[in-house]
């Protein structure tokens, strides 16, 4: 008995701890570091870093080294003895190649303005996906409280039903009413009582999308606090009005992309230098007898050779690349203007709507609440009817389902205007 009840004891607490109340602030801060959501946005974002972080690069010199060996074979003439020579000729070229680029048009300074634009695109796209997994985790979270509130009150309807069968069971005795009744009311508990499964079926559902969301194990329980959807640090925003942002930085990246390509027209000076070094077999020292080839390191050193040399490009013609270029860019400038206006009436749209369902949503609570207390007044004035015999149960049981309908309908507005206020 002793372990049966340190086995119980350890379920219920484990029980306690599982199902912890979880705000909703709670829930956006674990879904903002849950990178599994936003793991494109990011990958994205890291690539643009990366990129800004080496375009500084592209201002040093390239520096490259060339090698090369070269067989020749057939006959030659010797421009020494001005005879014809067969032998095979055997050069080896070594050397170290230069060049930085003075001058493009400042290139450099528009690519690294359409570098920094692209870093803040992305930094944007990134908002927008956390953005949109904010409101699906506030829409599932009020979800989940509207769930919470309808078992509950069902759980109220059920204790009302047990009740009634109860004062069911005195009038039956003093014979004020039919014993079908009992069952009537026995049927209606039923009722709630699969409905209330229902309920709890749903409410599973949602949090397992909950926990996924949130980066939590997916049959983690908990409950839910309605007051802490209005006690949230930061309000989620139209997805429109990060969709505007994003435009406008596109269009300053077709901007910069635009100014680049244009300096390719412009003069571009270059400064270039080269260092090296060669071996041939061809090579011969006439001062001695046989004239035989030069020693290998004596002509490295002989052959020696070093450059330095400013190069200057101007674009003439280049059929027509520059104009197709312009006419392309106006076209994508005034197809971008033409959605950012489109989305700005959007957005504009969307905050009048959110206006007007928010005063809507304020006039049917005041007149749901007048109802429910008209409801309620009418519901106790007719239960004493009925003690009395003097109404049906059908009759009670309509009036109570109205009130209790309109009760569910309450708490389900008084949630949507919660969330409306959250939305900017």
């Amino acid at each position: 008995m002793k372990w049966v009840a340190c086995i119980g004891c350890l379920w219920f607490y484990s029980l306690v701890i599982c199902q912890e109340t979880i705000t909703l602030q709670s829930c956006l801060n674990k879904a903002e570091t849950n990178s599994l959501q936003t793991n494109s946005e990011l990958a994205s974002l890291r690539v643009s870093q990366v990129e800004k972080k080496f375009h500084w690069w592209s201002l040093l010199p390239d520096l490259s080294i060339n090698t090369g060996f070269n067989a020749s074979f057939g006959r030659r003439l010797d421009p020494f003895t001005n005879t014809f020579a067969t032998s095979t000729v055997n050069s080896q070229l070594f050397g170290l190649n230069s060049g930085m680029r003075l001058f493009n048009g400042f290139d450099y300074y528009y690519k690294r303005k359409k570098v920094l634009f692209s870093v803040q695109r992305d930094e944007l796209y990134v908002r927008a996906k956390q953005n949109d997994l904010k409101i699906r985790v506030i829409e599932t979270y009020i979800m989940l409280c509207k769930l919470s509130a309808q078992i509950d009150l069902a759980d109220l309807r059920i204790e009302k039903y047990h009740q009634l069968q109860s004062v069911q069971r005195l009038l039956i005795r003093e014979s004020k009413i039919n014993a079908v009744d009992t069952l009537k009311s026995y049927n209606s508990l039923l009722q709630e009582q699969a409905l209330k499964s229902d309920l709890t079926t749903e409410l599973k559902l949602n949090l397992i999308e909950l926990n996924f969301q949130i980066g939590l194990p997916l049959l983690t329980e908990h409950l839910f606090d309605a007051a802490s959807i209005s006690a949230i640090t930061e309000k989620p925003k139209f997805a429109e009005k990060f969709s505007v942002e994003i435009l406008e930085t596109e269009m300053k990246i077709a901007e910069s992309q635009f100014k680049s390509d244009r300096s390719r027209i412009l003069p571009s000076l270059t400064l270039n230098g080269l260092v090296g070094t060669g071996f041939s077999t061809n090579n011969k020292d006439y001062g001695l007898t046989g004239n035989p080839t030069k020693r290998y390191g004596d002509q490295l050193n002989q052959n020696l050779y070093e450059g330095i040399g400013f190069y200057l490009n101007i674009p003439i013609f280049s059929r027509g690349d520059w104009l197709k270029t312009k006419k392309l860019n106006d076209i994508k400038q005034a197809e971008l203007a033409q959605q950012q206006q489109l989305l700005e009436l959007t957005l504009e749209k969307q905050r009048i709507g959110q206006m007007q369902k928010l005063l809507d949503n304020k006039a049917k609570q005041e007149l749901i609440k007048q109802t429910i207390e008209n409801l309620q007044a009418i519901y106790q004035k007719n239960l004493l009817l009925y003690e009395e015999g003097r109404i049906n149960y059908t009759e009670l049981q309509t009036i109570f389902m109205n009130w209790q309908v309109k009760l569910v309908e309450l708490e389900a507005l008084k949630l949507d205007h919660e969330y409306l206020k959250l939305v900017d």
